[in-house]
């Protein structure tokens, strides 16, 4: 008599080529009995009943094979993990880096708009005193207090023009007793 709910060849062969794919990929053997038992219809437990009393002990070379593959991708992947690890401080010095480097130029930038600010403020200083000088309006080897004489000496000017004497003290009223 054969039993309803007895193991083909084809569901072995699938639970058993599923925990070693498990076992290589470094997932574990419960996940595999849990993918075997919902595309078998059967429950993660006899999945595992099947595999650790009946078919395990076929496996011994392809479950150490699967080991050691699981333990090489491991190594790739500390190496990869490393690898990705020290890129993504060099990128991130390289950002920093970058960083400096655009707020160096960004003073610099504000340093140049201030020169230049400042080179048009002195050209345009000494184009009024170009100016100036050209117009005569200025006259740079007198004192300060030159225009006051100026304007004295024209007023003296005028009235010898205009023929006030020179002698003032001859209009001197005197004094009323």
């Amino acid at each position: 008599m054969h039993r309803q709910d007895a193991w083909t060849q084809p569901e072995d062969d699938l639970l058993a080529n599923t925990v070693l794919t498990h076992i290589s990929s470094n997932k574990t053997q419960l996940a595999a009995f849990q993918e075997v038992g919902e595309r078998l219809n059967r429950t993660p437990a006899a999945c595992g009943f099947r595999w650790n009393n009946t078919l395990r002990h076929n496996y011994f070379d392809e479950i150490k094979a699967a080991k050691d593959e699981r333990r090489n991708n491991k190594s790739s992947s500390k190496i990869r993990r490393t690898n990705i690890e020290t890129t993504e401080e060099t990128e991130i010095n390289y950002m920093n880096e970058i960083d400096k480097a655009i707020g160096a130029l960004n003073n610099l930038r504000i340093e140049f708009l201030n020169m230049q600010e400042t080179i048009r403020t002195q050209k345009n200083k000494i184009n009024e005193l170009t100016i100036e000088i050209r117009e005569g309006r200025k006259e740079y080897n007198r004192p300060i207090a030159s225009e006051d004489l100026d304007t004295l000496l024209k007023i003296i000017h005028r009235a010898d023009q205009l023929g006030f004497p020179k002698n003032i003290q001859q209009y001197k009223e005197e004094p009323a007793i």
